[in-house]
């Protein structure tokens, strides 16, 4: 955070001194990693909150409102970037290219050290991978200013400095939108990426115990939270050995699709409900 909120004050004051619209364009992406940062770290600490009477799961999902709110502003940042960009491009105006190019180094050197401290948990936490996203778009950006910079410095191609800004934008936005669309996604309790509803359903009514599957739904609460419930059929028996049904098949489940939270209900007879999300009857084909 401390890092991050160095290189915007350099960015921003070094965009202004040498008027380019790329360096602040950048600054202000960095502004907007501080504060990621800044929200990343507090829902961390909150998901470790326990859970209580009004908050029965805990606050997992805060991480997921945390992920979602610095997508959007990715997003929004990306069309602001190339809003001015096209502005610019209309009327290039004379760029400082040598100190676009020092401000632009600086700012890679601590960039790429603040991806490198994220990187390793960034493949297990959608929280964590979001923040890492800001830090790592950052670090490329860098790399495009050098270069622009130098092509400035030494043909003064200052149309490069508007073209630059929008190709940002525009990539700020194309890697934001993936982790937009999940948090979204996980938001309004949809199946989880990568699981297939009906492949669970068919799976859980592999096992020769179940009769049948309906009722079934996936969700995630978080990126590493999945839970599903699911009413079975199964011969009319004793709640223990009943148990011994469910046990094995939330092993399964958690080994074959990582979900870890499963709530199944057990039935001698499909319910009267109507509302049936997905309905498997394999039990005349097991019998035959």
């Amino acid at each position: 955070m401390i890092l991050n909120a160095l290189i915007f004050i350099i960015e921003f004051i070094g965009g202004i001194l040498t008027n380019s619209l790329a360096l602040i364009s950048d600054a202000m992406h960095n502004l907007s990693d501080f504060f990621t940062l800044m929200l990343s770290y507090a829902a961390s600490k909150i998901v470790l909150w326990k859970s209580n009477s009004q908050k029965s799961y805990g606050y997992v999902r805060v991480e997921i409102f945390a992920a979602f709110i610095n997508a959007l502003t990715l997003v929004i940042i990306g069309a602001y970037i190339i809003y001015e960009g096209i502005g610019r491009f209309l009327n290039p105006e004379p760029v400082a290219g040598l100190w676009m190019i020092i401000i632009a180094v600086v700012s890679l050197i601590v960039n790429t050290a603040s991806t490198l401290i994220l990187k390793k948990d960034a493949h297990y936490n959608l929280n964590v991978k979001s923040a890492y996203l800001h830090l790592l778009v950052d670090a490329f950006e860098s790399v495009a200013v050098i270069i622009i910079g130098i092509f400035i410095y030494w043909q003064n191609w200052y149309i490069l400095d508007p073209i630059i800004s929008v190709a940002i934008g525009a990539f700020v936005i194309i890697s934001a939108w993936s982790i937009l669309a999940e948090t979204v996604n996980i938001l309004t309790e949809g199946t989880p990426k990568g699981i297939d509803l009906d492949a669970v359903a068919n799976f859980i009514s592999s096992f020769p115990e179940v009769e049948n599957v309906h009722h079934i739904h996936i969700w995630g609460l978080s990126s590493q939270f999945r839970a599903l419930s699911a009413h079975l059929v199964v011969k009319d028996q004793l709640i223990s050995q009943g148990r011994i049904i469910t046990k094995k098949i939330e092993a399964e489940l958690q080994k074959k699709f990582s979900i870890n939270h499963p709530t199944l209900q057990l039935e001698s007879t499909v319910c009267g409900e109507q509302e049936t999300i997905v309905n498997i009857n394999h039990s005349e084909s097991k019998q035959q």
